[in-house]
């Protein structure tokens, strides 16, 4: 399973039904995918709020138009915007985004990923610092606790303080921590192992693995003259995810794609050779969490 991708028609980069469902068809062995809200289709017009229930209903639809087709199942789990820092107010808006998923809304994202550093980006949009103690947002993870939806959260290691004192005060939500937890770069291993392993002590925190082909990862192979290899990936790569995986064990980790974001370092193919690569010498029912037990189990999927 893929954990983690996202679908957009922005100018210059298209990747919708047809660039996924072509990519997976090449890697092969992809039974079921989990789209991860990225601001595309909201509506034009309407209450603000409610916006982005349109993307919900957009991964929706291609959900349903993909099994009728057959074959992988497309955003068979979705996570979607609803601003948290509407406090209470989430409530309908999440209400809304229940019924525009069409049984397959599972939790919400946030932009969260702050640091002081102006060259440490990976998205557009930039939130306010310590937006994960603030009393409306932790308002609103209240609701998803309430309503038994997930939190997936992007931010740098050096907001997993931040993480942990949410995810503690939350226990009844599960909270999935995107992207190796922000790993800034071999530079920072030693502080990001330690706030890594104080969060995997809480049992509902969750880890993707991936992500590793945004700059802010610290890696260069999009520099090279030509693309790496799985092996390369996998050596690359090697510790940093057995790391996290010898943390926080393999029932609460799973791999992801982040595509498109990371299509610009590597092909789909490649991406997932390289993680059957770094888990060679695992057991089968560890590989099969890793690829898709523990996926299906946190977003409640039954593959």
């Amino acid at each position: 399973m893929d954990a983690h991708h996202h679908l957009w028609d922005r100018p210059g980069s298209r990747y919708l039904e047809a660039e996924l469902r072509e990519d997976i068809t090449q890697a092969g062995g992809v039974a079921a995918t989990i789209y991860v809200q990225c601001r595309s289709f909201y509506a034009a017009d309407g209450p603000e709020a409610f916006r982005p229930v349109a993307e919900v209903a957009f991964a929706a639809q291609l959900a349903a138009q993909a099994q009728a087709a057959g074959g992988p199942r497309l955003c068979a789990a979705i996570v979607g915007g609803a601003d948290l820092c509407l406090g209470d107010q989430v409530a309908p808006v999440l209400e809304a985004m229940q019924q525009a998923g069409a049984g397959r809304f599972r939790g919400i994202r946030n932009p969260l990923a702050w640091h002081p550093d102006p060259a440490i980006r990976s998205s557009p949009i930039l939130p306010p610092p310590g937006r994960m103690a603030d009393r409306r947002f932790r308002e609103g993870v209240t609701w998803l606790g309430r309503l038994g939806l997930t939190l997936d959260i992007w931010a740098y290691q050096t907001q997993l303080a931040e993480v942990f004192s949410l995810a503690a005060a939350f226990p009844n939500v599960s909270i999935v921590l995107d992207h190796l937890g922000g790993r800034l770069g071999e530079a920072q291993d030693q502080s990001w192992r330690a706030e890594l392993l104080a969060l995997s002590r809480l049992p509902n925190t969750y880890l993707k693995l991936g992500g590793l082909g945004m700059p802010v990862a610290g890696y260069r192979f999009h520099e090279a003259p030509v693309p790496p290899s799985s092996r390369a990936l996998a050596e690359a790569w090697r510790a940093p995810i057995m790391a996290c995986i010898e943390m926080f064990g393999p029932d609460r980790c799973m791999f992801e794609s982040n595509f498109p974001v990371d299509k610009g370092m590597f092909g789909y193919v490649t991406l997932w050779n390289a993680f059957k690569h770094l888990t060679e010498r695992l057991t089968r029912s560890e590989r099969n969490a890793l690829f898709g037990g523990t996926a299906s189990r946190v977003y409640d999927l039954a593959l």
